[in-house]
């Protein structure tokens, strides 16, 4: 999952109070039930209308409720939503469709399948029922919507002892699980990250690490409308070096971006129709970047990514806000909630141009969601 990935550091936030910074501001958003809470994904239909999903857990990470927050335009509320597992339930990510379509996606402790789907129909939540498969799902980590009737969710599951890839499609009536291909020979695959440019033509991005000897590395597949193929991806410093992809964000076909992290820090991957490259990312003075996590396309078509860097001199993670000016990534300062550790998990853009980023912020003992918000 996302957040086992990223190697959490107890993060969370201080105060409801919107705080300024190079355009981005904190806005005042509510909290689960319990003391650790965290918002993993957030997807925006309008000024008015953005959703923000996550979890809320115990102090042990023991019992975890799936949390659900909407922006009505005005402040965001917390949304009932259901939990099928009587221990952990969790979202990682989320797609408005429409103001009466809106899927959700994570995970609940259960079996067979873990994979947990959620759908909004405008008036409440309720759990989708997964597909029918011989292959064990156990985590759904991203979410990519074409049109209302082709929806694309991916992430991992289990062929016998070894990890796999999963893609799984909504065709308007039921959600199928598409055969996804593997790094062999011992399998131990994940997706974490999906865009979609056309019903032909959709990218998923992970990890791969073909033995147990080798490093980490990249993972891309492509979706030609028929099969998913692997397409060569490069990794940073090698392949002695461990890379990880966790998000990708798509311009045009010949324009598709894909952020995580590697030994070295940040990972910036570019599709220019021909081939995958790597794109150098900055450090910020005052630390060292650490994840780059999701990303997202402004209308403008600019591309914006989230994550975290460490500020070596308080020794605390803070949040991180990168843009690609068509040349280079530039860090654009944001703000944090409180003193200790702030994560940025999600990115999404509005129709209008306005950017929603979503994490989470510390302040002993509790741990409080933090959302930012980026006008046009």
């Amino acid at each position: 999952m996302r957040r086992d990935i990223l190697v959490l550091l107890s993060l969370a936030a201080l105060s409801v109070r919107s705080v300024s910074a190079a355009g981005w501001q904190v806005v005042a958003s509510p909290n689960g039930p319990r003391q650790v809470n965290e918002l993993h994904g957030v997807s925006a239909l309008s000024e008015n209308d953005a959703w923000a999903v996550g979890v809320s857990y115990n102090t042990e990470r023991t019992i975890g409720s799936t949390l659900i927050e909407h922006w009505n335009g005005a402040q965001w509320l917390v949304v009932p939503s259901p939990n099928p597992s009587s221990t952990i339930n969790l979202l990682e990510a989320v797609a408005a469709v429409a103001a009466n379509d809106v899927w959700a996606v994570g995970f609940a402790a259960r079996t067979p399948n873990s994979i947990l789907i959620m759908h909004w129909n405008g008036v409440a939540w309720s759990v989708t029922p997964n597909p029918v498969t011989s292959m064990t799902l156990t985590n759904l980590a991203a979410l990519a919507v074409v049109s209302t009737n082709d929806i694309w969710a991916v992430g991992g599951g289990r062929i016998g002892d070894e990890g796999a890839t999963v893609t799984i499609h909504w065709n308007g009536i039921a959600w199928s699980l598409i055969p996804s291909p593997n790094v062999a020979p011992e399998i131990d695959n994940t997706l974490m990250g999906v865009t979609a440019v056309a019903s032909n033509d959709v990218w998923a991005v992970g990890t791969q690490q073909p033995t147990s000897l080798t490093d980490p590395h990249t993972l891309i597949l492509h979706w030609n409308g028929s099969a998913w193929r692997i397409v060569p991806s490069p990794n940073d410093g090698g392949s002695t070096v461990g890379n990880h992809l966790l998000a990708a964000a798509a311009v045009s076909a010949q324009d598709v971006w894909a952020v995580g992290y590697s030994e070295f820090g940040t990972l910036s991957e570019h599709w220019n129709g021909t081939k995958w490259s790597v794109v150098p990312t900055p450090d910020p003075p005052s630390g060292e970047s650490l994840f780059l996590v999701s990303a997202a396309v402004l209308p403008n078509r600019v591309v914006w990514s989230v994550g975290e860097f460490f500020q070596d001199l308080q020794s605390r993670s803070r949040t991180l806000t990168e843009r690609w000016n068509s040349s280079q990534w530039v860090i654009v300062t944001s703000p944090n909630s409180g003193p200790s550790h702030n994560e940025l998990f999600g990115v999404a853009a509005t129709p209008g141009g306005t950017l929603w980023a979503v994490g989470t912020a510390y302040n002993y003992p509790k741990q409080r969601t933090l959302v930012e918000r980026k006008l046009p």
